[in-house]
């Protein structure tokens, strides 16, 4: 069979079959950019449906738990008013406070800071460092206290009972989450929050005023040791808080939570950065309505 003879194209030719080839190019880029816009507009569309869907809470360290953003339920909704409700009362009763507080892993820096930040501090008061300023304002150490039914619990307390004392509670359905109900006894737990105020912004400061925040801090660094070191900053996140609440006949018989608050930045004047964890529990029982 005879080869086939290959056709020379004139320079009008190959002109014009370039020209048609790239009117094709054309078509294609825009069919294909056509394509992916439809594409990524329904996966824009899919997210957005899902994040509608699925929710998202705002603010702080965000819950680990899988049904953190689930609708609450009927069962929710009834506890979190029966809660409120018991708080309510017992705010004017009689009972015992219990609150034990321990700090752990305190870093300020090294040992060269420490003893810098010591010797700042026992200008003021010879008898006192970092450790104990530090465990000052979060209450370490175990304490209890009766407070009488019609007293004023906050200064039946003293120090810091402002923040110590029982508070009617404002929980929603949507603060329980875990939440186990066995007979009297509710358990659950609340989200995690980044450096939370007590303004009922959020579900630990719609369960206690037991938090520690920035100007309250200032205030007990500077009773303690004058103006030689005030607080710059203060963030943290307040995890794995626990709850457990019974409730007999509609009256308010326990109260416990306990959380773990993880100081990742406290800075102070004096030039340094305090890290670290404070664990808690605190304990209201044996009422006397």
């Amino acid at each position: 069979m005879a080869k086939k003879e290959k056709i020379e194209l004139t320079p009008e030719e190959r002109l014009g079959l370039e020209e048609a080839k790239k009117a094709k190019r054309k078509i294609f880029g825009e069919t294909f950019l056509k394509a992916c816009a439809l594409f990524l507009a329904v996966v824009f569309v899919y997210s957005v449906t899902y994040v509608a869907i699925g929710g998202g809470s705002g603010g702080g360290a965000q819950s680990s738990d899988n049904d953190a953003n689930a609708p609450a339920s009927n069962e929710a909704e009834e506890a979190a008013k029966a809660i409120n409700e018991a708080t309510k009362e017992a705010e004017k009763a009689g009972y015992t406070w219990k609150r034990s507080a321990s700090m752990t892993n305190l870093n300020v820096g090294g040992a060269t800071f420490t003893n810098i930040l010591n010797g700042i501090i026992q200008i003021v008061d010879p008898k006192a460092n970092v450790e104990s300023v530090v465990g000052g304002f979060i209450g370490t150490g175990d304490k209890e206290k009766t407070i009488p039914k019609g007293a004023d619990a906050a200064e039946e307390i003293g120090y810091h009972g402002g923040s110590y004392k029982l508070k009617a509670t404002s929980l929603t359905a949507a603060d329980l989450k875990g939440l186990k109900v066995e007979g009297d006894t509710y358990t659950f737990t609340l989200e995690n929050v980044q450096t939370p105020k007590k303004d009922g912004s959020n579900a630990l400061s719609r369960l206690t005023d037991d938090i520690v925040v920035q100007d309250e801090v200032s205030a007990e660094i500077q009773q303690q040791v004058g103006d030689k070191v005030s607080v710059t900053s203060l963030d943290g996140v307040y995890k794995n808080i626990q709850v457990k609440v019974v409730i007999t006949d509609g009256k308010l018989v326990e109260l416990t939570y306990s959380y773990a608050a993880e100081v990742t930045d406290l800075a102070l004047k004096a030039g340094v950065t305090i890290h670290g964890t404070g664990n808690l529990t605190a304990t209201y029982s044996d009422f006397v309505y």
